[in-house]
């Protein structure tokens, strides 16, 4: 599919009688991550009423985003500005502050031609008043660091206080040009959690509203009595998502005498850490099933076909695919520390180790009581994550935002 890149006011209809307002919705790499939900999702609410255009630094695949993300979008919604990044940095997130440089660059030229910019992912110093979604922490390293393991090999040269690290950051920065606005605390900053409102408070002073992404899936109809007993872990299958610990916790609950299983939905690639997760799965036997990336109905299905669903995720600023499970009908577990865990909101289904989690899966397997309370807790929480919701909130920010401008 080609998208025609074009001025972002010149799709303005023959019969308005007035120029639509400019909007700038910036996302830097959109591929299959989650936080891409809310670029999508944000240019169809805002796509009827105003001059969209979508500003990121690399490919779009718009018809597979929109059978990922549930939307419906067409190359005419919106006009694309991509921004002109090394060719390596074009389909992959190789040297990620790299090619955020490029972009914060490129956004920042490109923003005095609309009357409003968002961010879609994290901030974005855009030298002008804007609107900044904060879906995670990758922008502190310390606290990439306390929830995340550092690459390892020749990646582990640009991580770590030593002098290349700082030779490329001192590169990154000279190349975005800081434009010296206080952006984190004199513009709008929507979190994707309450736990993520709460850190942005603690660490950086920012006031934070909170917007939940939104959450497609055309999940069917299948009562619980007729899922499969079994487990559904989603994700990209690296080491910040502790695989290995979903393995273990599941496994020790089939030792209890649960005759439980699990599907992992999720690419398992070459790196030392898939080929472990690939070595583990072999090694439990045919209880655990690499399903690999799925998409659509064929994820929704299996996700609506199954009771239970599990993350292993420390300092998940939202998790998208927990609220998807959610809206499935799935009992999920969790870790305690993180977004992940307001999205469930119930301490039975939060955990804070291994055994732990063992305790509690194994009472909701064993006690149908606790199960239907469950499922009714849950179905309450699933209304707070909808799409819907989502465009609501967004459409009212948008008007309140450039309101409060109009009047300064």
């Amino acid at each position: 599919m080609t998208v025609v890149v074009c001025s972002s006011r010149s799709a303005s209809t023959a019969t308005s009688t007035k120029p639509k307002l400019g909007v700038g919705i910036c996302h830097p790499l959109l591929g299959r991550g989650g936080s891409e939900a809310a670029a999508l999702w944000a240019i169809t609410e805002l796509k009827q009423d105003y001059d969209v255009s979508l500003v990121t630094a690399g490919d779009v695949d718009l018809e597979g985003l929109n059978e990922f993300y549930g939307t419906a979008l067409k190359a005419s919604d919106f006009a694309l500005r991509q921004a002109l990044v090394p060719f390596f940095m074009r389909r992959n997130a190789t040297a990620a502050a790299l090619r955020r440089a490029y972009y914060q660059r490129f956004c920042r030229q490109v923003a005095p031609e609309f009357d409003l910019m968002i961010s879609t992912y994290n901030f974005c110093d855009f030298g002008v008043p804007a609107i900044h979604f904060v879906a995670d922490f990758t922008f502190d390293g310390e606290l990439s660091g306390h929830w995340d393991a550092r690459p390892r090999g020749l990646a582990a040269l640009l991580y770590g206080n030593h002098p290349l690290r700082k030779a490329y950051l001192w590169l990154c920065r000279r190349i975005r040009r800081p434009s010296g606005r206080d952006f984190m605390t004199q513009d709008l900053t929507l979190a994707n959690s309450r736990w993520t409102a709460g850190l942005l408070k603690e660490r950086y002073g920012i006031e934070a509203g909170v917007l939940y992404p939104p959450v497609a899936g055309e999940f069917p109809a299948i009562p619980f009595a007729e899922k499969e007993d079994g487990f559904v872990f989603i994700g990209r299958v690296a080491p910040e998502k502790r695989v290995e610990r979903v393995v273990e916790i599941l496994s020790r609950v089939r030792g209890l005498g649960h005759g439980v299983h699990l599907h992992l939905i999720g690419q398992i690639d070459g790196s030392p850490y898939g080929r472990m997760v690939r070595r583990l799965c072999a090694e439990q036997g045919d209880w655990i099933h690499a399903e690999g990336s799925k998409s659509g109905e064929a994820k929704w299905r299996l996700i609506a076909g199954h009771r239970y669903g599990i993350n292993a995720r420390l300092g998940e600023a939202f998790g998208i695919s927990v609220a998807e499970q959610v809206k499935a009908g799935s009992i999920v577990f969790v870790p305690e520390e993180g977004g992940q865990a307001e999205i469930v909101g119930h301490p039975l289904l939060t955990y804070g180790s291994v055994g732990d989690a063992v305790g509690k899966v194994d009472r909701v397997l064993r006690e149908g009581e606790t199960r239907r309370a469950l499922l009714d807790h849950l179905s309450k929480r699933a209304d707070a994550f909808s799409i819907p919701s989502f465009r609501a909130t967004v459409r009212a920010q948008v008007e309140g935002f450039i309101q409060a401008r109009a009047h300064r």
